[in-house]
C-alpha cells in the first residue's frame, strides 16, 4: 500500500524503533498501536477511504497467523523442556519475583524494627509500592483495571445525569474557588502574606489572558483541557508543597540526588585528584569550578540513565504515567509521552522517545512536544544546578507541576484544530538503540554524557562571552552620558512587572528581575549561579518563587538545539519545526512562571 493512499502509515525502520522494546505479556493489548486512522490528519471531517476492506482482512489474517504461530513456539519451548530443575525453568519469573519479595521483607522488617522511632515513611512506600508490582504481574489480567474502570464508568455515567449547567458550574468553578480561598483563607506566615497570595492568583489571570490573547484560534481551544490542567496543577501543588507526606517524599529524592554528587565526586577526584591544593599552608579548594563539579555529575547521570534505559525501567515509568495522564486530560499519547519524560530525560531525550510519530504529528502535537521539553529541566541538568547550591526540593517540584501546565498553555496557544494519530491511546515510548549489556549502556551513556558536557561547555564559553562583548560596548555607549547600564540591568526593568506579578515580595523585586532576565537570555546554569550568590540575603518565599521561574529550558539557545534534533529526526517537517519552536520557547517560559503563581498560593 503506498504512502499516498495510507497518509499514516510508518515505514519499516520507524516500527523497528518503535518497537525495539516490546512492551510485557501484561501491556501487550493495552500498549498496542492502532495505525488505521478513521479520517485523515489534514481534515477532521474528511471521508477519504484508506485501503479496501480485502486488503484490512488480509492483513488481519496475517497478524493473527504470526501471533498464533508465536503463541505455540512459546508454548513448545515451556513444555518440552525436561533438563535438570523443570519447575525452576518453567516458573522462572515467578521464582525471580518470590526471591525478590523475600529479599525485600527481610530487610524491610529489621529497618522497621531497628529505626522503629526514626523516619520510615519513603522505606515504607518504597517496599510497598515493590510488592504491589509484584503482585499485579500475576493476577490475572482484569483483576485491577476492571473494577477501577468500572467504578470510573459508572462515576462518569452518574455526572452524566446531572444537569449540565451543574456539571459545567462545578467544573470550571472549583479551580478558581479552590486557588482563591487558598490563598484568602490562610493566615500569614513565613512563606507569605495574603495579600501577597492574591497577587500571585492576579499573575495566574494575567499569564493565561496574555496567552489567550496571542492564541492561534480562541474558538478552538478545548476550555476543559485547561481547566482540567490547571486545576490538576493546583492538587499536585497541594499534595507535594503542603501535604507533609508529599513534602517527605520529595525531600527524600532531593537528599538522595545531593548524595549523587559526592558519588561523581568519587570519579573527579581519580581523575583530577584532591579536591583542594596547597599553597603557602592554604588549602586552596578548586573542585567549586563549574568544569571539575558540575560535569562529572552530569556524565555520571547519563551513563546511570542509559543503564535505566537498557533495563526497560525508564520507558515503564513514562509509560505508566502517560497511561494515567491520558485518563485525566483529553490529548494524543505522543502528547503523553513527550510531556511525562521531559522532567527525567530532558527535552532532547524525550523528543527521541517519540522520534517515529515526528513526521505523522499534527502542528499542535509538535508544538506540545517542543512546549514540554522548554517548560522543564533533565535529571543532568538538576544536578548541575544543585552543585551550584539551587534548592533541589523546589526544583523537583516545579519540574512535576509544569508537565501539566505545558499541556495547558500549549493548547491554549496552539489549539488542536486536526485528528492527530494517536488519540486517545497510551504508546510505548520508542529505544532505538539496545546495548547487547549493561556495561555496554553504561558506556554509551558515558559517552553521551561527555558529548552533552561539550555542549554545554560551549554554549556557556560563547554566550557568557558575547554577553560580555554586549554590556562592554553598551557601557562605552552611555559613557558618555555618565549613565552605568547592562544587558542584565535592561533584562530586569523588562521581567519587574513579572517578578511582582508571581508574588515576589516588593523589597525582592529588582534581585529576582535581573536573574530571571539571565535565564531567559543566557541559560539556567549562568542565571543560578548569579542567583546562589544572592539568596541567602533573600526571603524564602523569593527563594522559593524565583527557582520555580527559572527551572526551565526556555532561553534561545534551546531554540537552536530543539531545532536540529528536530530536523534530525524528521527533516520533512524543516518547515513546521523552525515556525513552532520560538512560540513553544515562549510556552515553556509562561508555563514555569504560572507554576511559579500557583506555588505562591499554596506555599
Amino acid at each position: 500500500m503506498s504512502r499516498e493512499a495510507y497518509p499514516y502509515s510508518v515505514d519499516d525502520e520507524k516500527l523497528d524503533y518503535m518497537e525495539s522494546q516490546p512492551p510485557s505479556d501484561e501491556e501487550v493489548i493495552e500498549n498496542n498501536i492502532s495505525i488505521q486512522p478513521q479520517r485523515r490528519r489534514d481534515h477532521p471531517t474528511s471521508n477519504n477511504k484508506i485501503g479496501t476492506a480485502e486488503d484490512n482482512k488480509v492483513e488481519e489474517e496475517k497478524a493473527d497467523s504470526v501471533h498464533s504461530a508465536e503463541d505455540v513456539s512459546t508454548t513448545t519451548t515451556a513444555s518440552s523442556y525436561h533438563g535438570r530443575f523443570p519447575v525452576y525453568y518453567n516458573n522462572k519469573v515467578l521464582v525471580h519475583h518470590a526471591i525478590a519479595f523475600v529479599a525485600c521483607t527481610c530487610l524491610f522488617i529489621p529497618a522497621v524494627v531497628i529505626h522503629k522511632e526514626g523516619n520510615i515513611l519513603v522505606l515504607s512506600l518504597l517496599y510497598a509500592a515493590i510488592v504491589w508490582w509484584i503482585v499485579v504481574r500475576h493476577l490475572p489480567k482484569g483483576t485491577i483495571a476492571g473494577p477501577v474502570s468500572t467504578v470510573w464508568n459508572d462515576g462518569a455515567r452518574a455526572i452524566g445525569r446531572l444537569p449540565k449547567w451543574l456539571v459545567r458550574g462545578l467544573g470550571f468553578g472549583l479551580p478558581p474557588a479552590a486557588l482563591i480561598l487558598t490563598a484568602a483563607l490562610r493566615p500569614n506566615d513565613a512563606h507569605g502574606t495574603r495579600a501577597q497570595r492574591l497577587v500571585s492568583c492576579l499573575g495566574l489571570v494575567v499569564l493565561v489572558s496574555l496567552v489567550i490573547a496571542f492564541s492561534k484560534n480562541r474558538k478552538a481551544i478545548s476550555w476543559k483541557i485547561v481547566w482540567t490542567g490547571i486545576f490538576m496543577q493546583y492538587i499536585l501543588g497541594v499534595l507535594i508543597i503542603r501535604w507533609s507526606v508529599g513534602y517527605n517524599v520529595f525531600q527524600f529524592i532531593s537528599q538522595q540526588a545531593e548524595n549523587f554528587l559526592s558519588y561523581a565526586s568519587q570519579g573527579r577526584e581519580f581523575i583530577f585528584g584532591p579536591n583542594s591544593v596547597t599553597y603557602n599552608g592554604t588549602a586552596i579548594p578548586f573542585a567549586s569550578s563549574f568544569a571539575v563539579s558540575v560535569l562529572p555529575a552530569i556524565i555520571l547521570f547519563a551513563a546511570v540513565i542509559q543503564c535505566l534505559y537498557y533495563y526497560n525501567i525508564v520507558q515503564s515509568v513514562v509509560a505508566g504515567m502517560a497511561k494515567v495522564v491520558i485518563h485525566i486530560i483529553d490529548i494524543s499519547g505522543v502528547e503523553c509521552v513527550a510531556a511525562c519524560a521531559a522532567p527525567f530525560v530532558g527535552m532532547s531525550e524525550a523528543s527521541m522517545l517519540v522520534g517515529p510519530f515526528v513526521s505523522e504529528m499534527t502542528e499542535a502535537e509538535l508544538h506540545q512536544v517542543l512546549t514540554s521539553g522548554f517548560a522543564t529541566i533533565s535529571g543532568s541538568v538538576f544536578l548541575g544546578l544543585l552543585a551550584f547550591g539551587a534548592d533541589a526540593t523546589a526544583l523537583l517540584t516545579c519540574c512535576m507541576m509544569s508537565v501539566p501546565c505545558a499541556i495547558v498553555i500549549s493548547k491554549i496557544r496552539f489549539p488542536e484544530e486536526e485528528v492527530p494519530l494517536t488519540r486517545g491511546t497510551a504508546i510505548s515510548p520508542a529505544y532505538k538503540d539496545r546495548e547487547s549489556n549493561a556495561i555496554h549502556a553504561i558506556s554509551n551513556g558515558a559517552i553521551f554524557g561527555i558529548k552533552l558536557c561539550i555542549v554545554i561547555i560551549a554554549v556557556l564559553l560563547a554566550v557568557i562571552s558575547l554577553l560580555g562583548l554586549a554590556n562592554g560596548f553598551l557601557g562605552w555607549i552611555f559613557h558618555f552620558y555618565g549613565v552605568e547600564i547592562s544587558i542584565q540591568k535592561i533584562a530586569s526593568w523588562m521581567l519587574y512587572p513579572l517578578a511582582w506579578l508571581i508574588g515576589i515580595p516588593s523589597g525582592d523585586l529588582r534581585e529576582s528581575a535581573e536573574v530571571m532576565g539571565v535565564k531567559y537570555i543566557l541559560n539556567e546554569f549562568a542565571a543560578f549561579a548569579a542567583f546562589t550568590q544572592i539568596q541567602d540575603s533573600l526571603e524564602p518565599r523569593t527563594k522559593l518563587l524565583t527557582t520555580y521561574a527559572m527551572a526551565s529550558f526556555a532561553n534561545i539557545g534551546s531554540i537552536g538545539t530543539q531545532i536540529s534534533l528536530f530536523l534530525t529526526l524528521s527533516p520533512d517537517r524543516s518547515d513546521a519545526i523552525a515556525r513552532l519552536s520560538f512560540s513553544a520557547c515562549m510556552c515553556g517560559a509562561v508555563s514555569t512562571l504560572i507554576s511559579a503563581c500557583i506555588a505562591g498560593i499554596v506555599s
